[in-house]
């Protein structure tokens, strides 16, 4: 048997171009039985494992390690399972690897028997002649073999030297044929890829893939190689075994089953949500519980539930928020019980089938919100309770993409800056990028460059992690995955999440949402609503739905977007259900149904297929919404289970033609059977199957609205509050901040500037005031922030010069950036004067400064005040160009953008933003920007005779009088101010 070792794969990251399927398939092409994976990690072998068994290919399981030789260099050693123990090895050397960047000695690894070891071209069998003294000391593994390589000339000597010495002394030689790229004309793809990671291509050996015929040339001078491999390709057996039992058993404490412990925990959850929400039907209540009860201990999920439930109840113990549900596992009554969840699933209609089908089995999905800055409280709660090597965080893989690429390559390539922002902007704007290549054919390095960015696209560039998952295991993680370091404390599994589900390992989401912070944050301010609850919030407050009607949802969760804002205008929601109606019609598809949606809700007469889908559709208007709602149209119609019903609606969402048939006469026969008329149960099934797409999750829906209301309630009724909460889950997002701050200020907010003796790290409020933070101001970091709150419990600051003597480790550049920033305003100084003074090595006593003052009078001038403050701030709060603006209108004569008439000319009051100059058509020149009236933004036009004659008064960061029209654009149909002339500068 013909092959080679030493395949290394595009999980090499930025070592190999050779992609894991072109690699399968290709050998295959070649003929090849047998095909081997040595990475210097294990992030591809599962894909490849399974790659090769689908293709009759016999896989090689093997990992690239450094050990230190003799001579005390880094050298590399290949590894390869001969059995299933030796598989676990592998694991767990990856994983040592990995996880301490260990660089092993031969003693170390002499432990390790159930593998081979095979030396490479780069160690030192191929730097020194002292072959046997070095054989001794390679006695101590117990398999091992001399790698033989014919890549490139330098190796020719050293490798016929070796064949030599390993014949005559009985050792075991193998063909090691390095592979890194398909072809040949791959290796500029190489190239770029060891130039992208700073390391120098190996550019004089030859690692393409070869086929059989070339490679036995390689090797027909020393045929014994492939007889050892073919040995080794029989000797060696490994098949990876699904994992049986992924989750630990809870420990109960007591001596009781996983089982009865659920059920107990669940007849006390149901009692007390009972007890407070008054459910008028208990019966039904415990009916449910039951029944999913037996579901989940008939499909073995006891433990998981109690796993959650775990976690959750300690989240909750030490005050972390916890989302209200997340997916189909709001549709769950247990987990409402086990207050996993806080959407009552009878309320709402919700299924629990959606979320765990008996018919089905899938593994359960249950997902988590916690505030982002307290999501790793609650996993090291789950790492501590589990242990280190049983709880992990996921890779997944940044890859190359072919545009954004190019400044990589052309960095590598070392083409012109200049010729890199060119192509770069070109090819962002190219529709089509194959075309945008054959444009280039004649430019050799610009034709090399797209070439290459071209080839590696897709390959794997970065490795990250997994947003949310985390594996929680019963057994010892590295003895079914290498593990590796993670971006937290965490250790982190080298598979991503699509072979970890195919392992069998459960992941479990806990995701980090800022909006929870916010929530979180805000009713920590608010007396008698630390727990906040679906209970204790009214769905039913005006003032929220008078917010929503507005489409005034900046800064609420889900309802941001302009689109979703004038869904709200136009449906004026009156009802928490149109809010869950909204979140499941707004998304691609069900949108074509909102504008019919909204008609019928404000009065268009509609009529039901049959009176019977009436009970089922008529929350949205006899339009299909959800998911749930086929599900129950299946169980009305056709007799069948909701577990049946779920798999009939998951089949025909596929759309495929022989399940659509095969479910038409299950969905007909059942309705004919149950009394219907076939053309009926046709005309019910063809509208299932129109809808199949477009419905959405009505589980995930409800939980998702409970947020996005609870942010509208919060900022209807403490807009103060929730504006300092949310200005906080954005800090350092300079742009962001002073858009908020003018919108708050139109609402009556008072916007206070930094103030010294009253600003903390945060936004805070007092009364109807939003005062500015420390940590806003450029210079300021939460450190020195601190730094000066700790110090300010002493007393508040007297001076300038008290807070130099007090703060003595505060340099210039932060007083000045306090001075300007208004922070010092109290203490009643000009901030020229305290400018002066702002040394903090000088002291106010010093004779030499006192003279210095004395020559000291009046104040900054007005644009330097402005500028100063915008230079630390971002943006104006005291010097705002439009401070007063109301009267400057009235003194100008001028009125706002709002209150102009379309095409009628008139003086408006405006700054200039973002001005560009272009060329027309004709060769004349001409300006766009933005007008910005300290309201309203709009695109400002400003046509050729108007510009030439203001072009030379044009400046962005000043106040104008202007006179121009409002134009309701025909490209665009937005409006536009066309500027026709600038009457003077006000400021």
């Amino acid at each position: 048997m013909i092959g080679f070792l030493y395949g290394q794969t595009e999980y090499n990251i930025l070592k190999s171009a050779m992609r894991l399927e072109d690699y399968v398939n290709k050998a295959k092409l070649y003929g090849y039985k047998s095909l081997s994976i040595t990475d210097h990690n294990m992030y591809g072998h599962y894909k490849f494992y399974n790659l090769c068994l689908k293709n009759g290919i016999k896989p090689l399981i093997g990992v690239e390690l450094y050990y230190k030789s003799f001579d005390d260099k880094k050298d590399k050693i290949i590894v390869y399972a001969l059995n299933d123990t030796g598989y676990m090895e592998i694991l767990k050397l990856s994983s040592i690897d990995k996880l301490e960047g260990k660089i092993f000695s031969l003693e170390e690894l002499s432990k390790f028997e159930n593998v081979i070891f095979i030396s490479t071209f780069e160690s030192e069998w191929y730097r020194t002649n002292d072959l046997n003294v070095l054989y001794d000391k390679y006695k101590m593994l117990k398999h091992f073999g001399i790698g033989l390589s014919f890549a490139g000339q330098s190796l020719l000597s050293q490798s016929n030297l070796l064949y030599e010495f390993a014949t005559k002394n009985n050792i075991k030689i193998y063909p090691i044929s390095p592979t890194l790229y398909d072809t040949l004309e791959d290796f500029d793809a190489y190239e770029a890829l060891c130039l992208i990671a700073s390391e120098k291509p190996m550019s004089y050996f030859d690692f393409h893939l070869k086929n059989l015929r070339d490679l036995e040339d390689e090797y027909f001078m020393h045929e014994e190689v492939f007889k050892n491999y073919e040995e080794l390709v029989t000797e060696s057996s490994v098949t990876i075994f699904k994992v049986k039992k992924s989750l630990p058993k809870f420990n109960t404490g007591l001596n009781t089953s996983s089982a009865e412990y659920l059920q107990s925990l669940c007849q006390k959850g149901l009692e007390r949500r009972y007890s407070y929400s008054h459910v008028a039907d208990l019966k039904k209540y415990k009916e449910r519980m039951n029944y999913e009860l037996s579901v989940i201990h008939s499909m073995g999920y006891d433990d998981y539930f109690l796993i959650v439930w775990d976690y959750v109840r300690y989240a909750k113990k030490t005050g972390i928020m916890v989302g209200p549900g997340r997916g189909s596992a709001a549709g769950s009554l247990v987990a409402y019980c086990l207050g996993i969840t806080n959407v009552d699933p009878l309320r709402y209609n919700l299924l629990f089938e959606r979320f765990l089908n008996p018919e089905r089995v899938t593994m359960p999905d249950i997902d988590m919100d916690f505030p982002d800055n307290k999501r790793e409280d609650v996993i090291n709660y789950v790492k501590s309770k589990y242990g280190d090597y049983r709880v992990c965080t996921i890779s997944a893989f940044g890859t190359f993409q072919v545009k954004s690429s190019i400044r990589d390559i052309g960095r590598a390539l070392k083409i012109k800056s200049q010729d890199i922002d060119i192509i770069t902007k070109l090819a962002a704007k190219a529709s089509d990028f194959d075309t945008f290549l054959s444009d280039y054919r004649e430019n050799k390095e610009i034709y090399k460059l797209l070439t290459v960015a071209k080839k590696i696209e897709n390959l794997p560039r970065t490795i990250t992690t997994h947003a949310a998952g985390i594996i929680i295991s019963d057994d010892d993680l590295t003895n079914n995955v290498p593990l590796q370091k993670g971006s937290t404390d965490l250790y982190q599994s080298q598979l991503d999440s699509h072979d970890l589900a195919d392992l069998g390992l459960l992941k479990m989401d806990f995701l980090g949402i800022t909006n929870l912070a916010i929530i979180d944050s805000i009713c920590s301010s608010i007396p008698n609503l630390n727990n906040i609850t679906i209970q204790n919030i009214p769905l039913d407050n005006e003032h929220t739905y008078e917010l929503l009607r507005k489409g005034d949802t900046d800064g609420i969760f889900q309802l941001e977007s302009e689109g979703i804002k004038k869904v709200l205008v136009k449906l004026k929601p009156t009802s928490f259900n149109d809010l869950v109606a909204v979140l499941a019609l707004y998304r691609p598809g069900p949108m074509d149904n909102i504008d019919e949606f909204i008609l019928r809700k404000h009065g268009k007469s509609f009529s039901y297929l049959h009176p019977d889908l009436e009970p089922i559709l008529k929350e949205t208007y006899g339009i299909i919404v959800y998911q749930e709602q086929i599900m129950q149209i299946c169980v009305r119609f056709a007799k069948m289970s909701l577990a049946e019903a779920d798999i009939l609606r998951r089949a025909v969402s596929k759309k495929d033609k022989q399940l659509l048939t095969e479910n038409r006469e299950k969905f007909v026969g059942g309705a004919v059977k149950n009394g219907y008329e076939k053309k009926v149960a046709d005309d019910i099934y063809d509208y299932i199957v129109k809808f199949a797409n477009y419905g959405f999750n009505k589980s995930h829906s409800v939980a998702y609205s409970i947020i996005s209301y609870h942010m509208a309630y919060f900022k209807a009724n403490y807009f103060a509050l929730f504006m300092a909460k949310y200005l906080n889950s954005v800090l350092g997002n300079v742009s962001v901040i002073e858009n908020k701050l003018m919108y708050a200020r139109r609402r009556g907010i008072n916007v206070l500037p930094p103030n010294i003796n009253s600003s903390c790290e945060y936004f805070v409020t007092k009364g109807n005031d939003l005062i500015y933070p420390l940590t806003g101001i450029q210079q300021i970091g939460f450190q020195i922030a601190k730094q000066i709150i700790a110090e300010r419990e002493n007393g508040s600051f007297k001076s300038l010069n008290d807070f130099k003597e007090r703060l003595p480790q505060i340099n210039k550049n932060v007083i000045e950036a306090l001075i300007y920033s208004g922070a010092f305003d109290s203490f009643n100084v000009t901030k020229k004067m305290m400018l002066s003074q702002s040394d903090p090595l000088e002291s106010i006593f010093s004779n030499e400064l006192k003279s210095e003052l004395k020559n000291i009078s009046g104040e900054l001038s007005a644009d330097e005040l402005r500028l100063g403050e915008r230079k630390y701030l971002g943006f104006n709060i005291q010097y705002d160009l439009f401070k007063n603006m109301e009267y400057l209108q009235k003194q100008y004569n001028a009125i706002p953008f709002s209150k102009r008439a379309i095409n009628y000319n008139s003086r408006i009051i405006v700054e200039f933003l973002n001005i560009k100059e272009i060329k027309t058509k004709k060769g004349d020149y001409m300006a766009l920007g933005i007008a910005f009236d300290g309201k309203t933004s709009l695109k400002l036009v400003i046509f050729p005779n108007a510009y030439m004659k203001i072009k030379k008064m044009l400046k962005t960061d000043e106040l104008y009088l202007t006179t121009g029209r409002l134009v309701k654009s025909s490209v665009t149909n937005e409006y536009e101010y066309q500027l026709d002339d600038i009457l003077e500068k006000i400021r």
